[in-house]
């Protein structure tokens, strides 16, 4: 089962205790495997100067009679003998034929002799629990005598153990108290960060202020600033969608209040079909204006929210276009309108112009296209033209209308603007629409008045910002 630890003082915690405890094991084989060649060193200079001294005492003395050596505790005083370590060191003395003369009287009659051995060999078999010995081997000049000194393996390692765990103790309770320490210090330095989220889980709904970033330590502060920056957007978008809703809701309600006028004069018109007729006219009429409002906001609704478009394509600028103008012939048939569209693709490029994306969404370019079409078809008057054209700067739509007055032509394209003195109902979010499709795109609306008369939308390439 895969261990998952979701607290950052949790992973800290772990992935800090299993290093210091991966370091801990490494430094110790390491000080096992240094001890364990210093106690073999030793030990071994040990035998050796115990075999020297054994070869220059004299050992033409011995005779077949002479008596193993007592073991070394029955020489000492009762008090000390727990003070000696009897299994150090056990040696024996061999003549030339191999025959043990004399031993230590512990463990010295049990090493065996060697012939035509000197130095250390490593010696087995003296018992069912025997895991060896390490048996120097010295012969007098005369090769009269050998010298045996051996030791129990066993004892080296069991000193070495002993040794290593002497040192490895102090360490581990360091090593604990070096985790708790750690904790301790983790736990204040993460603080502020559960402080901090403490605060963010008491704000209220509507609480966006920023959080000061200065509480928190620097590696955290690009999170709070990405914090910071969602509280704005958030701010933001709450703020366009209360303004949008108290706009939404102004606009809808004159027409539904015109909409219970023409209702009314229906209902009080029995006996005058004409006004009965024509009630019933403007109510369908209103209707047509409502319903166009409720269609312009649902698009803005969906529009608004889009920080990228939500899919793209390759786009058929031309064929697009040709769409538009067939969608919007018989509006502006009725209009006595007339919808030309200039096709003039670039050389070497026949399905794209160049200054237009190639990959876009083709949903939303067709309700920019028709937006831009139906705007001008609506406003530049009976009898008027429209020319669509497509070329190397763009797409624009013309027409040679009466323009726009120069004081409310900065305020063309805000949402719910209209002109005062129009005639032509709309809700004023036409063009609204078109500036946010193209935006979408990296596309730009232009707006403005034609030097010959008339008025002009054009979309281009959207400059950068210096």
């Amino acid at each position: 089962m895969k261990l998952r630890v979701e607290s950052l003082r949790g992973r800290l915690m772990l992935w800090l205790l299993s290093g210091l405890l991966l370091a801990w094991l490494m430094a110790s084989a390491l000080a096992y495997q240094q001890t364990q060649r210093t106690v073999s060193e030793l030990f071994d200079t040990q035998q050796s100067v115990l075999a020297r001294q054994l070869l220059a005492s004299g050992l033409s003395a011995l005779t077949d009679a002479q008596q193993p050596l007592p073991p070394a505790e029955r020489l000492l005083p009762p008090a000390q003998r727990k003070q000696i370590d009897a299994d150090a060191l056990a040696f024996a003395i061999f003549d030339g034929a191999g025959n043990m003369r004399w031993n230590d009287g512990a463990y010295g009659h049990m090493l065996r002799y060697a012939s035509g051995v000197t130095g250390f060999v490593t010696q087995s078999g003296y018992g069912k629990h025997d895991r060896g010995w390490r048996v120097l081997f010295l012969h007098d000049p005369g090769r009269r005598f050998t010298v045996a000194v051996g030791q129990e393996i066993a004892h080296r390692r069991a000193a070495v153990r002993s040794i290593v765990l002497a040192h490895l103790w102090p360490w581990a309770v360091m090593l604990a108290l070096l985790v708790l320490l750690t904790g301790l210090l983790i736990g204040v330095q993460t603080r502020p960060l559960s402080t901090l989220a403490r605060e963010l889980r008491a704000r209220r709904p509507g609480d966006d202020m920023p959080i000061a970033p200065d509480r928190v330590v620097s590696e955290v502060r690009p999170l709070i600033g990405a914090l910071n920056a969602l509280f704005e957007r958030t701010r933001n978008l709450l703020a366009h969608t209360r303004r949008f809703t108290a706009d939404a809701a102004h606009e809808l309600r004159s027409p539904l209040t015109a909409l219970r006028v023409q209702a009314e004069v229906a209902q009080l018109s029995d006996d005058d079909p004409v006004t009965r007729r024509h009630a019933l006219d403007q109510l369908i009429v209103g209707i047509d204006r409502a319903s166009r409002l409720v269609e312009q906001l649902l698009a803005l609704s969906r529009l608004d929210p889009l920080t990228a478009l939500p899919a793209t394509e390759p786009v058929d600028w031309h064929a697009l276009a040709r769409a538009a103008i067939g969608e919007i012939q018989d509006q502006a048939r009725q209009r006595q309108v007339t919808l030309t569209l200039e096709d003039a693709p670039e050389q070497g490029h026949p399905r794209m112009p160049s200054a237009l994306p190639a990959q876009g969404n083709p949903l939303l370019l067709a309700l920019l296209l028709r937006n831009l079409l139906n705007n001008a078809v609506r406003y530049a008057g009976t009898g008027a033209h429209v020319g669509l054209r497509l070329d190397a700067q763009g797409l624009t739509v013309e027409d040679d209308g009466p323009g726009v007055a120069p004081d409310q032509l900065a305020h063309i394209g805000e949402r719910f603007f209209r002109p005062p003195g129009q005639s032509e109902s709309g809700s004023g979010l036409g063009l609204s629409i078109v500036r946010r499709i193209a935006a979408l795109h990296a596309l730009e609306l232009t707006l403005g008045n034609r030097p010959e008369g008339g008025f002009r939308a054009a979309i281009h390439v959207a400059r950068a910002q210096s």
